[in-house]
């Protein structure tokens, strides 16, 4: 059983809403121990749940706490601030942490998909659910400087539209609904998950936009990160948090049952963790088309005025953000930057 605990964390720009000791013993290597700050308690992380599931942490010598915040872009924050070794988030935060100068680095890409991200609008806002050009002039809600706005910005590029064509509002994703149902914006952007919930408890009065195409124009990647410092001062760390994402990974290829061990870290069933994910391709590796995402990605921030042009070339500043070699180590055909 994983116990739980309410934590004040001291790091930039986020507060722990929870702290989970998770299970820790003592193994034949050394013993470590490392906080992790998970971007939500969401499905997004199935893969390092299921690696706490099965204890593949403890199995490396590592005693491990959970840190849970409302987005990705919190727990990165946790890691910056130092109060967290490790941290999950997707891409996007990670690009704009990079183009002010921070160092979150990436020890693995280990899932990745295209429509678990979605566009939830008021039936109220007189939007086509098959035209996503009909989102001109309207207001979206969703959490800037995360996966929810990146993906909003690629599904106007869909509908020929820019950023500009509408007025995007940064949301507490706890609010959005809320906002949508009160009028204060027309609709929001954010996960599947957030949209059920929206959809379940006002069917009359909400609809998702059709995603058809959007693999073309969007993808999002979870990764596991490391503190710069930390990893420098103990490369042991990478080692072993990779060799436990590979051991989860294996799991759930040979068990078609881990949505079980999911469920309850996110407080969900296990059948509708199976649906959620099953858009998801779980697979831990660094390649080409992750970076070229990540480029396109810091471009897209670049020309939208939402960060500056690095002195750097940005491909260069990228690739420096990538802990490579532990992966390389544990699994060599997973690496083909």
């Amino acid at each position: 059983m994983l116990l739980t605990r309410r934590s004040a964390l001291l790091a930039l720009g986020g507060t722990a809403l929870l702290a989970t000791p998770l299970r820790g013993a003592k193994a034949e290597a050394t013993p470590i121990d490392a906080t992790i700050a998970y971007g939500s308690t969401g499905y997004t992380w199935a893969l390092s749940f299921v690696a706490e599931g099965i204890d593949a942490w403890k199995k490396e010598g590592v005693t491990l706490t959970a840190l849970d915040f409302p987005t990705g872009r919190e727990s990165m924050q946790a890691l910056l601030g130092g109060s967290a070794q490790f941290a999950t988030s997707t891409d996007t935060p990670v690009i704009f942490a990079a183009l002010q100068g921070l160092k979150p680095k990436i020890l693995a890409s280990y899932s990745r998909y295209s429509r678990d991200m979605k566009v939830t609008m008021s039936k109220a806002s007189g939007v086509s659910e098959k035209d996503p050009s009909s989102l001109k002039g309207k207001t979206i809600g969703t959490r800037v400087g995360t996966s929810g706005q990146y993906m909003l910005s690629r599904y106007l590029a869909m509908g020929g539209l820019k950023d500009s064509d509408i007025k995007i509002v940064d949301l507490n994703p706890s609010d959005m609904l809320a906002a949508t149902l009160r009028g204060d914006v027309d609709g929001f952007a954010w996960t599947s998950q957030a949209s059920k919930l929206a959809l379940d408890a006002a069917p009359d009065k909400i609809f998702e936009m059709t995603q058809d195409g959007l693999e073309k124009f969007f993808v999002s990647h979870q990764l596991l990160l490391v503190n710069d410092s930390a990893l420098a001062s103990n490369p042991e760390l990478g080692d072993r948090a990779v060799r436990a994402l590979l051991a989860a990974e294996d799991y759930m290829t040979k068990n078609a049952s881990w949505p079980e061990i999911v469920a309850p870290r996110v407080r969900a069933e296990a059948d509708f963790v199976r649906q959620m994910t099953s858009v998801f391709e779980f697979q831990v590796r660094l390649d080409k088309a992750f970076l070229d995402d990540l480029v396109g990605q810091a471009e897209w921030a670049i020309n939208s005025g939402l960060a500056k042009q690095p002195a750097e070339d940005v491909r260069t500043l990228l690739s420096g953000l990538i802990a490579s070699e532990p992966l390389k180590k544990a699994a060599p055909d997973r690496v083909s930057l």
